[in-house]
């Protein structure tokens, strides 16, 4: 069973609210753009307590749906672009990023600021769950320096950042990029 048909689970008001709160994370489960639990907590964050309330509920899929989409249209527009690359006879994807089917650790949106808000979502509940031993102090120190910064980092200290993405520190480096709005 696809995203669209769990999607519509969640709307049918028919099924009991336990069993649509299901579906949103069966949802989540096709679809997490910044993990499956921090997906799950920020869609709580925009839509209120979702587990509860039929109108939360139905925000949270909207908002889970908006970003799928926002996330299929940077696919299909990297798809088109990579086939006429082919068709000029550029075999190689040119250095403009991973191809935006790589989902992990963006939130894709078109409400400005809101992947950043999302990235930074993602790093607070890294950096809760993480016990000390997970990643070195400098990992941890960075994510640190990034959550109380808001993602506003700029110069040296954000090409540091960006440099550390390789081991235990690739996830957490993937949302700070995104956290400044380096990438998606």
């Amino acid at each position: 069973m696809g995203f669209s048909e769990r999607a519509r689970r969640v709307r049918d008001q028919r099924l009991a609210h336990g069993r649509r709160v299901a579906a949103l994370c069966s949802c989540v489960s096709r679809y997490h753009p910044i993990g499956h639990r921090a997906t799950l907590s920020f869609l709580e964050e925009l839509a209120g307590p979702y587990q509860r309330h039929e109108k939360a509920l139905l925000r949270a899929l909207g908002a889970l749906e908006a970003s799928r989409a926002a996330w299929r249209a940077e696919v299909t527009d990297y798809e088109n672009a990579r086939a006429k690359e082919k068709r000029l006879g550029r075999r190689s994807p040119s250095g403009d990023g991973p191809p935006p089917g790589r989902m992990g650790g963006h939130w894709y949106a078109t409400i400005p600021n809101l992947p950043e808000r999302a990235a930074l979502h993602a790093l607070k509940l890294w950096e809760r769950d993480h016990g000390p031993d997970f990643a070195d102090d400098e990992t941890r120190s960075l994510v640190r320096e990034c959550i109380a910064a808001s993602g506003k980092l700029t110069g040296e200290r954000l090409d540091f950042f960006l440099a550390r993405r390789t081991g235990d520190a690739r996830w957490p480096m993937t949302l700070v990029a995104s956290a400044v709005n380096t990438s998606p």
